[in-house]
């Protein structure tokens, strides 16, 4: 197949979160025979990679990434171009360049990775007939949804409202549009079909290094607790902010010599300030391999309480045999078993409990991380989900 990848960031070996399913996917398929394609938004942190992306692909077009412009075409855009938060991604560049390529290299299908993409496939006038696929890491509208329900009748929860309904409009037009969205998870299948029976959908989740993700060989004895995100994005920040200030004071209480590592770029002055003043509390910011925290650590923590889809992050804490404490949110999409591979705790008190549960309990912590590891090694290697994905295109061209 000859397929076309569009990517809000580049997808090169450092980029985390969601990005990292772009970067496998693209990887994996073209290890297994596919001419891969790819247009994508650059900024400048990421051209010292082009090289190395553009030796994957058999084609790659670049722009640099949208910026925010003055005032007042910031009001007219607000007012007649896509809502927040495709707005910020809006470029009748990109647009056209889409269609440029699959007019020249004839691909097969076009995957808008992340939601924000599929702005480029709908009523794009330049695109030639083809597949149109859109990878929903994290369905926008389901997402507000649950920051109405968190946020009550504050200030900021009437402003989401109020935003809410256009957005879904908006969003589900979108979906509506294309052959087939992916998500990330059977639960967020679910809900885009509560929202629209008639959205076409397939469930190819995230997956996990199991080789380059396992557990230590020896070393010192692991310490402390951490928790890994991408801090630009609003779920991993109101994560830090709930545990740091709601869990956080519980365990310090019972383990005053206990650190806590947040790992990972773009931490807030909010983050750095609780470093400031507990010294317990490590902002690392972004690092060259998240493995060396992992592996350091007793518990992996993942307190969040926004977005949806599936956090690869507890993938990879469970792939290195780093046990897990996590919200029934954050095991969204994964086959959690509560005592056998993983504890769920939704209330501070009880996270707290279960941390310190695991903290002084090595051999509870060394069952976990076996079971955990052997869940995600049989079922949620990328190997595994990649053909997953290959499978579900497969499926789409018997279509036609």
């Amino acid at each position: 197949m000859r397929i076309l990848f569009l990517s809000p960031r580049l997808p090169h070996r450092r980029v985390r979160s969601g990005h990292a399913i772009v970067h496998q996917r693209i990887r994996r398929l073209a290890a297994r025979g596919h001419e891969i394609g790819l247009a994508s938004f650059v900024t400048d942190a990421d051209l010292e990679h082009v090289q190395e992306v553009r030796e994957t692909v058999f084609r790659l077009k670049t722009l640099p990434t949208p910026t925010t412009p003055a005032l007042g075409p910031r009001l007219i855009r607000a007012l007649t171009g896509p809502p927040l938060p495709f707005r910020p991604w809006a470029s009748p560049a990109m647009k056209q360049l889409v269609g440029d390529m699959v007019e020249e290299d004839r691909y097969d299908a076009v995957i808008a990775e992340f939601s924000v993409m599929a702005q480029f496939l709908y009523r794009n006038p330049w695109l030639p007939a083809t597949r149109t696929v859109i990878s929903c890491h994290q369905c926008a509208t389901v997402a507000s949804q649950k920051r109405c329900e968190l946020l009550g009748y504050t200030p900021a929860g009437l402003l989401e409202r109020a935003r809410r309904d256009r957005l879904r409009d908006y969003e589900f037009r979108l979906y509506r549009s294309v052959d087939r969205v992916l998500v990330l998870t059977p639960q967020e299948r679910y809900q885009l079909l509560n929202y629209a029976p008639d959205v076409r959908t397939a469930v190819v989740p995230y997956g996990v290094d199991t080789d380059a993700f396992r557990p230590a060989d020896g070393g010192p004895p692991p310490e402390g607790v951490v928790f890994t995100g991408y801090y630009a994005d609003e779920p991993n920040r109101d994560a830090v902010y709930w545990f740091v200030e709601t869990v956080w004071p519980r365990l310090r209480a019972l383990r005053p010599n206990l650190k806590f590592y947040l790992v990972g770029p773009n931490p807030t002055p909010a983050m750095l300030g609780y470093a400031r003043q507990d010294p317990n509390i490590v902002v690392t910011r972004e690092v060259e391999d998240v493995r060396e925290y992992l592996n350091r650590s007793a518990v992996f923590v993942c307190p969040v309480r926004m977005g949806s889809g599936m956090r690869g992050k507890i993938l990879e804490a469970m792939a290195s045999g780093t046990p897990v404490v996590t919200t029934s949110l954050g095991a969204e999409g994964i086959p959690a078993q509560p005592g056998e591979n993983c504890l769920l705790a939704d209330d501070p008190a009880f996270m707290a409990q279960q941390i310190e549960l695991l903290l002084g309990d090595e051999a509870l912590r060394r069952t976990l991380a076996a079971n955990a590891r052997r869940m995600v090694v049989e079922r949620l290697s990328w190997d595994i989900t990649v053909r997953r994905l290959e499978e579900t295109l497969a499926r789409l061209f018997e279509r036609y």
